[in-house]
């Protein structure tokens, strides 16, 4: 029997829409788990197993690469290792830096180059705050090794550059093996047929605490006194020496 040659009724026609329109939605309200996935997707809130280096690279300029937050007391990044360091941090390039093999037991490990000139220097780690900067803790709390092992250096006048304390009143708050300068240490000659000695040095003061002794051998010579003036002070012996004298000299503050 040929086709009803009928034309369908307007209403008909929106019935037919509008069932479209619903298959749509439908299909769009589906989950993405019904989506086939790829398997290249980092999965969010899920473990991402692989047996190959997984890298995010941005392109843009002054834009963060990866950025991770977390709230309370969640970590915000963090990162484990059975054979070498847990956290590997490289500033500018890698060039000169440490081999995996040799960061094995190191939680932390950040290198960068030299700085390219003399207005800074290169940081392999910095620890920033307005308390502690870097806090270390354990049998040795902090070692430094290098041809500096360590420097500290106030910011303030108020404040010294390493400040030590001992366990107790009669613990040692410092120990040093080997030499020790002091550059408000020194010796100076004190000429012949002299009796004292003018030391100039900035930021002595009336109350300064001097030390002084004869660094040359002078039979019946000493040093009588030290008195402190400001900026200077005044090595005094007991009479005038006949030659060339020697006297050693420590400023304490």
């Amino acid at each position: 029997m040929p086709d009803d040659p009928t034309p369908r009724s307007r209403r008909a026609l929106l019935a037919a829409a509008a069932g479209g329109a619903a298959a749509l939605a439908a299909q769009a309200a589906l989950p993405l788990t019904a989506v086939a996935a790829d398997p290249n997707d980092v999965l969010l809130g899920g473990l991402n197993a692989s047996t190959a280096t997984t890298l995010i690279q941005n392109s843009t300029n002054n834009s963060h690469g990866f950025l991770v937050s977390s709230t309370g007391l969640g970590i915000g990044v963090e990162g484990t290792s059975s054979g070498t360091a847990g956290v590997r941090g490289i500033s500018i390039d890698a060039t000169n830096a440490a081999t995996p093999e040799s960061m094995a037991y190191t939680g932390v490990y950040g290198y960068t180059q030299a700085f390219p000139d003399d207005t800074g220097v290169g940081t392999g780690v910095w620890g920033d705050s307005p308390d502690w900067g870097v806090y270390g803790s354990g049998t040795v709390g902090v070692y430094g090794f290098g041809a500096v092992g360590v420097i500290g250096e106030a910011d303030s006048t108020s404040y010294p550059g390493i400040l030590a304390y001992g366990a107790t009143a009669s613990s040692p708050a410092l120990e040093v093996q080997g030499k020790v300068k002091f550059n408000r240490a020194g010796r100076k000659s004190i000429g012949a047929g002299k009796s004292s000695l003018v030391v100039t040095m900035a930021g002595v003061t009336t109350t300064s605490k001097i030390l002084a002794v004869l660094n040359s051998n002078r039979s019946g010579r000493y040093v009588r006194a030290v008195v402190a003036g400001s900026g200077k002070f005044t090595i005094y012996l007991n009479s005038s020496v006949s030659s060339s004298t020697y006297v050693a000299y420590f400023v304490i503050d």
